[in-house]
């Protein structure tokens, strides 16, 4: 179509007003199906995120209800000193609630030997003119270190560092001078009773070296043997060959740090973490009542005021039953008794937490159908019966199980939601391309009716000028003048 177009100006009839008009109705006509199609897409596509993301969201909430989140055990440890550690824990969701008292006697340390006094004169001297080996051992751990013929003390100390497999082993020289001279000085990393470091070695030569003499005697000394860690549990003696006491009280590891003072001992105290289960209990009643909401807002109809005009449009999804049967499969689960549950916490009002007029989830207070509210059972099973609810919540067939299978279903990837919105998505693009299509027709309606009407308006302007040459003719006849002047 032409960007300059002068329709009607031959005839001098609106023409291009006419032809505005044809085709403004015509894409009107075309387009408003395409438009209202469009939205009702978008809005549906909107609307299965939206329910999509509620969903996952409550099954979120319901995952912190699991039995080992529900389990979970508080440590609590007083310190002797402020701002000092002595002892740190850990507690199994089987530990026992209880309180110790520790007093914390010995830390558990590993061995210490060093060279004999005039062993060497520096850290230059050559600990060996032939070559042979060095194996260090400490409880069931060694490795062995290659002495090379002219190798010194310093060049040693280096090697003991860097070799790969060593277990824990720090070499260090001290350079005392005088009659002592150097000496090298070993600490073992490998603690408990009985894991004293020992050196060994296959070549006579390097005796001076070891704890264990190949030849006459041995030239190390241990300084320091390798201990326990010593603590008393409310008065009982216990020793570990490391700092860490695994299981000395059942389900629990404690790790010591330092020894605590004189008349101050720690203290340790394991609970149950009902704070915690009690705000994701709520969050679980919260989010639940939040998708009830999405879902109601999703499904409502259009409601019309009395005069027929719209109050409150409808929901992105009504008509669709897909948002209304997921809402019932959850109310049907979350009123069923759990299999394998406790025999007196084996549902939900058991635990306090029943349906209210709206289908939302509530702790009642209301005494209006019995003595005892909601929130007496939820205070009672929280108090009372906290392992149980963890067996409601959390068991093989309990209520986060059977959520996560039924809503799984609908918001994994290639699940029915998912399914949904790419069926959404893909009559988005087909849309698009209809519109597309509507879009070219119209150009190519409009170039028609100009074509049509540019030769319409070409053969008036050409009758209108014939018409104006047959006038001016007759005119000009003199008795046409003469009739015509009479």
């Amino acid at each position: 179509m032409s960007s300059i177009n002068f329709l009607g100006a031959a005839s001098g009839l609106p023409l291009d007003e006419l032809v505005t008009s044809f085709v403004n109705v015509e894409r009107q006509t075309k387009f408003s199906r395409i438009e209202k199609n469009t939205s009702t897409l978008n809005a549906s596509l909107s609307g299965v995120g939206k329910l999509k993301s509620a969903l996952s969201s409550f099954l979120d909430a319901s995952k912190k209800l699991s039995s080992e989140s529900l389990k979970a055990r508080t440590v609590t440890i007083t310190q002797p000193e402020t701002g000092k550690t002595f002892i740190q824990a850990t507690a199994k969701n089987t530990a026992a609630a209880s309180s110790f008292d520790i007093k914390v006697n010995q830390l558990a340390k590993g061995s210490r030997v060093e060279t004999v006094d005039a062993s060497f004169t520096d850290s230059n001297s050559v600990v060996s003119t032939t070559d042979g080996n060095l194996t260090f051992a400490a409880g069931d751990k060694s490795f062995t270190v290659a002495v090379t013929a002219g190798m010194t003390l310093n060049e040693l100390r280096l090697k003991i560092n860097d070799t790969a497999d060593n277990f824990g082993i720090n070499a260090n020289i001290l350079n005392v001078g005088g009659t002592t001279g150097a000496k090298l000085v070993l600490n073992s990393s490998v603690t408990g009773l009985g894991n004293d470091l020992v050196i060994s070695n296959d070549n006579a030569e390097l005796d001076t070296l070891s704890t264990i003499a190949t030849g006459t005697s041995a030239g190390m000394t241990l300084t320091s043997g390798a201990n326990d860690a010593q603590i008393e549990i409310d008065g009982t003696a216990l020793n570990s060959s490391t700092n860490v006491f695994n299981d000395v009280v059942q389900d629990i590891s404690l790790t010591v740090l330092n020894v605590t003072p004189t008349g101050n001992n720690a203290k340790l105290d394991i609970a149950t973490d009902k704070s915690a289960a009690e705000t994701n209990i709520k969050s679980f009643i919260s989010s639940f009542n939040s998708l009830v909401t999405q879902i109601t807002d999703l499904t409502r109809n259009r409601v019309l005021g009395a005069d027929g005009s719209v109050t409150l449009e409808s929901g992105a999804l009504s008509g669709d039953s897909l948002p209304r049967n997921i809402l019932s499969q959850l109310r049907s689960i979350l009123g069923s008794t759990v299999p394998g549950a406790a025999d007196g916490l084996n549902t939900l009002y058991s635990m306090g937490i029943t349906l209210n007029k709206d289908g939302k989830l509530e702790i009642s207070t209301s005494t209006e159908f019995n003595s005892e509210t909601g929130k007496n059972r939820f205070d009672d099973a929280l108090n009372n019966s906290y392992d149980d609810i963890a067996k409601l919540f959390g068991g093989d067939d309990g209520f986060v199980s059977q959520l996560n299978t039924l809503i799984s279903e609908y918001t994994k990837s290639g699940g029915i939601l998912s399914s949904r919105q790419n069926t959404l998505t893909s009559q988005l693009r087909e849309n698009t391309k209809a519109s597309e299509a509507a879009s070219r027709y119209i150009a190519s309606y409009e170039d028609s009716l100009r074509k049509r009407y540019a030769a319409l308006d070409s053969l008036l302007g050409q009758m209108q000028r014939q018409q104006a040459s047959v006038t001016a003719a007759l005119s000009s006849l003199p008795k046409f003048s003469s009739n015509s002047s009479s």
